[in-house]
């Protein structure tokens, strides 16, 4: 079988190649600096369109407000005026019922004037014995005193002594009821005293003794003021004693010079006992808060006075 071989040249085919690469390259950067354009127009636009949307939701909202400020305030101004009509109308409602009122007042006084020297002429008519003898009265006693200056003067200059006298003789007489008063004051203080004296005679003397009385010197952090601490003094209350002002005052000058010690275990576990027997009986029911208070005087510590 023959054997051929052909040399076939590819140059030209190679070159038109490398052509084409270089116009897809040159393409490929076309098209990506449209994309980059596009993008860019259209984030531009977008943006725009944005600025002129909220642009128009603005004017459209100021002017929606605008509108409704126009229409509040013209409410506001017909109402006021009518708020302006109906005080005059007040206004001369008042003044139309002060006058009816001082019309009428005027009216029912001269009626019951009227009717009182109506009443006074009956009542003249049906004692007019005795009202004669007291219009004579007034005109021969009390006008003359009234009229003459001189039995004034005469009356008061005679009265004036008689009127000294009553008032010393009233003074004296109140001086000596003070004074007996007194006496019997004294009387009876020194029998009081007396009393007294015999019974403190016939009673044994008791001697002194030391007594002891029972309080809780109590300080506790301030909720207010950090790093500050309150003091309370609890004493016992007893009618025979209720003066505990002293105790008060000597335990809060005292306290400074305690000697406080940490409680021992076995008087922790006896006030813990004594305590969760309160405890039980007062939250009786209720698991979580005996629990709660459980936890809390587990976490606490005390000292005592040795």
């Amino acid at each position: 079988m023959a054997d051929f071989t052909f040399d076939v040249d590819t140059s030209p085919m190679a070159r038109s190649v490398d052509g084409v690469s270089r116009h897809v390259g040159g393409v490929t950067q076309a098209v990506v600096s449209m994309e980059a354009a596009v993008i860019a127009s259209e984030r531009a636009a977008s943006q725009a369109i944005c600025r002129n949307v909220d642009a128009g939701f603005y004017t459209l909202v100021k002017s929606q407000i605008s509108q409704k400020a126009v229409a509040a305030y013209a409410e506001m101004s017909s109402e006021q005026l009518s708020l302006l009509q109906m005080a005059k109308a007040l206004d001369n409602i008042q003044q139309q019922m002060e006058s009816d009122f001082h019309m009428i007042a005027r009216r029912y006084n001269k009626l019951f004037q009227s009717l009182n020297k109506a009443l006074e002429m009956r009542v003249t008519e049906l004692d007019r014995p005795a009202m004669q003898l007291a219009e004579i009265r007034k005109n021969i006693v009390f006008d003359k005193l009234k009229d003459s200056s001189a039995i004034n003067f005469s009356v008061t200059s005679e009265a004036l002594p008689i009127a000294q006298m009553a008032i010393t003789s009233k003074m004296k007489q109140n001086t000596r009821d003070t004074m007996q008063s007194l006496a019997g004051y004294i009387d009876a203080g020194h029998v009081y005293t007396e009393s007294v004296k015999g019974m403190l005679a016939s009673q044994p003397q008791a001697e002194p003794c030391a007594s002891h009385i029972a309080a809780v010197l109590l300080e506790t952090d301030s909720l207010l003021t950090a790093n500050e601490q309150i003091d309370s003094v609890i004493t016992a209350q007893a009618e025979a004693w209720q003066a505990t002002a002293p105790l008060v005052s000597a335990l809060s000058q005292a306290k400074s010079s305690l000697d406080w010690q940490a409680n021992s275990e076995e008087d922790k576990a006896a006030t813990r006992s004594e305590f969760m027997a309160l405890c039980e009986k007062e939250v009786a029911g209720d698991e979580r808060i005996a629990k709660e208070i459980a936890r809390l005087f587990d976490a606490s510590a005390w000292e005592a006075i040795k």
